[in-house]
């Protein structure tokens, strides 16, 4: 959920099933929420240690919990699919998310093949030329988007959704001084339109947001809001 959202989102659930429950560590930087009446819900935010380095079951309090999951990061995003890119810096915290700045690519990367012989093997290495130019595309512009490395708006968190294999080629081809941002907390963002900045506003929000894994009953499958 988006981090604007959390705190509310607490007391919408604990009023929901009887009470505000127990908040306890669940280990690897995990949050479990579990009230009264046996539901539970366990709680995590990418690169983001909830539960404050506390020991699995220890007791939390809702207030740290919240601080904690609010706190102001930069996350460096890659929206990237056949139809385009986007290449952002975002700031997340409590008041909602900001986008520092942004880059968009657009393309048109054929997704059909002709049918038979040596015609369908020209369009597909057409179409393999057509992605891998926009990957590279991708990649000049996080140079532009992300750099310095050690700017005011160093990024904390790699964000990143769209065609998993342009996404994985893009990171793979990062130049060496972005090649920190391999190894920085990674979201996956759920994109399923081609990359504009209309898309990048609509899930802004849901960078560094707050996962909650959601059981009516413990033990039941979980469910995420």
């Amino acid at each position: 959920m988006p981090l604007a959202r959390f705190e509310g989102w607490l007391e919408r659930f604990g009023a929901g099933h009887g009470g505000a429950g127990r908040l306890v560590a669940g280990g690897r930087g995990s949050a479990l929420l579990r009230p009264p009446d046996g539901a539970g819900a366990r709680l995590s935010c990418p690169g983001v240690d909830l539960a404050g380095g506390c020991p699995a079951g220890e007791a939390l309090a809702a207030e740290d919990v919240v601080a904690r999951a609010v706190v102001p990061r930069v996350a460096a995003v890659l929206l990237l699919r056949r139809g385009g890119a986007v290449v952002a810096l975002v700031r997340t915290g409590a008041g909602g998310p900001e986008v520092l700045s942004s880059l968009v690519r657009t393309a048109r990367v054929q997704s059909r093949t002709a049918a038979g012989g040596w015609s369908q093997q020209r369009f597909a290495r057409r179409r393999e030329g057509q992605a891998e130019g926009l990957v590279r595309d991708a990649v000049a512009a996080a140079g532009r988007v992300w750099a310095p490395a050690d700017g005011p708006a160093r990024p904390d968190l790699l964000a990143a959704g769209g065609d998993r294999p342009l996404v994985e080629r893009a990171i793979e081809l990062l130049p060496a001084a972005l090649a920190g941002a391999r190894v920085l907390p990674r979201q996956d963002l759920d994109v399923r339109a081609d990359p504009r900045r209309r898309v990048l506003d609509a899930l802004a929000p849901d960078v560094g947001a707050v996962r909650a894994e959601v059981r009516d009953a413990w033990g039941a499958p979980p469910s995420s809001p």
